[in-house]
């Protein structure tokens, strides 16, 4: 059976590999935590796109692509438009301080994965609109049937009850959120290859 290690124990196991680090991946280290202190300071608000440069600035490729698909990393299907923005203006501040800048491809792509939000969540509402009218041109569909005791009680259920209650609605937009959601992430690994070129 596995051993769960302690904080300490990590820790410990942590100091002897760095002990073990020469020079160069010393250096890489220090350079990654660099950019993590960096990158945290901007998910916090602390420091704007335009600062990215200023801090970002010198710093080899290799590092700058790090630090883009960590922001590329960050971005989901259920991201909000405060976080699809500030990590779009993050990737791209960094990609002009890159030599061979593809900043007009990244900001396609980067707005083609906001437009895949946008189109799935028009198709939900429209899914949801048509499951709503269904239900007001036929009242026969928001019945309920409930057994108390002995008897068998029908109930009419309100609007958003029934569309709770309506399982092929669920059904459809869930496959519908799967389709999004594929394409969503298939722009993603696009983006991604153009961020690591």
């Amino acid at each position: 059976m596995a051993t769960i290690k302690s904080a300490i124990e990590i820790a410990i196991e942590k100091s002897k590999k760095i002990d073990k680090l020469g020079p160069q991946e010393m250096a890489e280290i220090k350079q990654e935590e660099k950019i993590a202190g960096i990158l945290a300071k901007y998910y916090k608000d602390e420091i704007q796109p335009d600062d990215l440069w200023h801090y970002l600035k010198g710093i080899s490729n290799k590092y700058l692509v790090k630090a883009q698909n960590n922001f590329l990393q960050s971005l989901t299907f259920q991201s909000n438009v405060y976080e699809v923005k500030k990590r779009k203006n993050g990737i791209l501040a960094i990609e002009n301080l890159k030599q061979n800048s593809q900043s007009s491809n990244i900001e396609f792509y980067l707005d083609q994965l906001k437009k895949i939000q946008d189109d799935f969540q028009k198709d939900k509402e429209q899914l949801i609109q048509n499951a709503k009218e269904e239900l007001q041109r036929d009242p026969q569909k928001r019945l309920q049937t409930l057994q108390q005791g002995n008897q068998i009680i029908l109930k009419q259920m309100s609007l958003e009850e029934a569309l709770e209650q309506n399982q092929q609605l669920k059904q459809h937009l869930n496959q519908v959120e799967k389709q999004f959601k594929k394409k969503y992430n298939l722009g993603k690994e696009k983006l991604a290859d153009i961020i690591n070129e």
